[in-house]
């Protein structure tokens, strides 16, 4: 190779390691002046916030207004992006800074206002929104909607209802398309009693499908889910539930108003999956956990209930339903009842009516417990007043013809058992209508009236297959009626149910015991009192079979039936 062949190969890579260190160079220069630019991180920040890359968009933001701290519009941006990650108190702030900067940003003081409204600072709020409506300058990306919405939800916080449907009624005034306000609208008025007034609006905000805000439909088919339960159309309840879960999984509160209906339409197993699909997704909701402890009691897990009554009260996040913590300890004096602890019960059902004077369950459950401590006075006074608070109340006809019952007091009871029978637990609430039927059947069977008691027995099984109790009662009605072989196939039916009532074996080996058919009558009985050693019924027929079965020469025969 020549000399000038080397010069030339040395030049032509000195001159490109020149141009790429230049180039180098530049990008340097481009990134230090990205770094100072206050419109890039501006940019970038708007950008970010719009595809919700929150975290992303957040340190833009700060990179913006440490260049720039005077910038009304990067201070905006961070306040909803704060909104967004839930940081409530932050989003206040920077949309104070805004304010500062220009007072007469009237959607800075509106999303104040709303900011104000998630950290529940409901005064505040109003005087934010307002000013915003006030000074009526400088919308953007809100309106004057968004400001009377946010003004109707101040008042609600604060108990002010009628005030916060008024605002209501301005927002979608203004705003006809505004779904979220339609929405909200629907839950207030179901509130305020206008039932059907709130279905109509659940249905305008769905039929609009506008402006949503930062929810989506799934509200609205949530609220209506919850007006047409009071209504009493449970499968329309169901299917609203069902359109806010397909839009929405996690939407907590669809999931435990879905358990609600469940439970009263006597689907307590489906009820409890709801309620647990709901906690999964806030573990502290108090209204989940005291449908919890509700659905629980239905299925006499009393233990388990009080444990979700007491994390409802004790840890629960305030989000309660209209009856408000009263229905969380409503249910606690039933789960206490439930487990014979009568003196805390009655302290919580005194509880439940100190809260809500006016919610007729507690004074119901007041009643009943007051019913098993054998104050019957008492009992009936509290279920009295149950009644006149709601006069459609099934739950407290049923305990007052208990009572009457107890007192013996039969044809009062009778009236007040078919009273409970027109009651709401005639509209869809089949476990309460089963167990009417069940002790109504009782009462019949008392008064010596087989015939009705028999019916009625059928009734409820005809509700409720898979009550053992009526069942029981239907047998206890052949027995009257000198039908054991009947009786004896209905006790079978019974202890298919539950096998450890010592009751329905009793009642078993003593229907044998008619039909001369020891040994069998004696395993039954001997059941009986393998569950229940003092059983009374159990222990004098067992003695009276026992000597049928003994041989002509005094000894005892000991068949295979089980003798132990």
């Amino acid at each position: 190779m020549t000399n000038d062949k080397i010069i030339s190969i040395f030049l032509s890579t000195f001159l490109w390691v020149t141009v790429s260190s230049s180039q180098s160079l530049n990008a340097q220069n481009e990134e230090g002046l990205q770094l100072q630019d206050f419109s890039y991180w501006a940019s970038l920040c708007a950008t970010q916030k719009d595809a919700k890359n929150y975290e992303q968009a957040l340190e833009a933001c700060d990179q913006a207004i440490a260049l720039n701290p005077n910038e009304p519009q990067a201070w905006i941006d961070r306040g909803d992006i704060q909104r967004a990650l839930d940081n409530y108190a932050e989003a206040a702030a920077s949309y104070g800074q805004v304010i500062r900067l220009e007072p007469r940003h009237s959607e800075a003081w509106a999303k104040r206002c709303a900011a104000h409204i998630q950290l529940a600072n409901y005064e505040a709020a109003m005087t934010d929104c307002e000013t915003a409506l006030q000074i009526d300058e400088n919308w953007d990306e809100v309106t004057r909607a968004y400001a009377l919405y946010h003004q109707g939800l101040a008042n609600w916080g604060q108990g002010r209802r009628e005030k916060a449907l008024f605002s209501f009624d301005l927002a979608v005034q203004s705003n006809p398309n505004y779904s979220l306000a339609w929405a909200q609208r629907c839950l207030l008025l179901s509130q305020l009693d206008r039932t059907y007034d709130a279905l109509t609006s659940c249905e305008r905000a769905l039929q609009v499908n506008g402006d949503w805000g930062n929810q989506n439909p799934a509200i609205a088919w949530t609220n209506r889910g919850k007006i047409l339960a009071q209504l009493g159309r449970y499968d329309a309840a169901l299917d609203s539930y069902d359109q806010a879960l397909a839009i929405n999984p996690k939407d907590a509160t669809a999931w435990t108003e879905q358990g609600k209906v469940l439970l009263i339409i006597g689907k307590p197993g489906e009820a409890l999956t709801s309620q647990e699909w709901a906690l999964k997704i806030s573990p502290n909701y108090a209204l989940a956990l005291a449908n919890q402890c509700a659905t629980l009691n239905q299925l006499s897990q009393y233990e388990d209930a009080l444990a979700a009554c007491d994390q409802a009260i004790q840890e629960g996040d305030g989000r309660w339903g209209k009856e408000g913590a009263a229905y969380a300890w409503s249910h606690r004096a039933d789960a206490l009842t439930g487990l014979g602890r009568f003196e805390e019960a009655l302290a919580s059902a005194n509880r439940a009516v100190a809260l809500n004077p006016d919610y007729a369950d507690p004074w119901s459950s007041r009643g009943a417990t007051l019913w098993f401590m054998g104050r019957f006075e008492e009992a009936l006074g509290a279920t009295e007043q149950a009644i006149n608070i709601n006069p459609n109340s099934s739950k407290a006809w049923f305990n007052y013809a208990r009572i009457l019952t107890t007192l013996g007091q039969y044809d009062q009871a009778l009236a007040a058992y078919q009273q409970a029978l027109l009651g709401d637990a005639n509209v869809g609430d089949t476990l309460t209508l089963a167990e009417i039927w069940v002790n109504l059947s009782a009462l019949y069977w008392r008064m010596q009236r087989y015939q009705e008691a028999n019916t009625a027995a059928e009734r409820a099984i005809g509700i409720n297959p898979d009550s053992a109790a009526a069942w029981y009662n239907k047998a206890l009605v052949l027995m009257a009626l000198n039908r054991y072989p009947d009786a004896v196939n209905t006790y079978n039916r019974a202890i298919a149910i539950n096998a450890e009532n010592a009751d329905f074996w009793a009642g078993k080996g003593i229907a044998l015991r008619f039909l001369e058919q020891y040994p069998q009558a004696l395993e039954a009985l001997q059941t009986a009192l393998e569950l229940n050693p003092a059983h009374p019924q159990a222990l004098v027929n067992q003695e009276f079979v026992i000597q049928k079965l003994q041989t002509p020469n005094g000894m005892e025969v000991l068949p295979n039936s089980g003798l132990r």
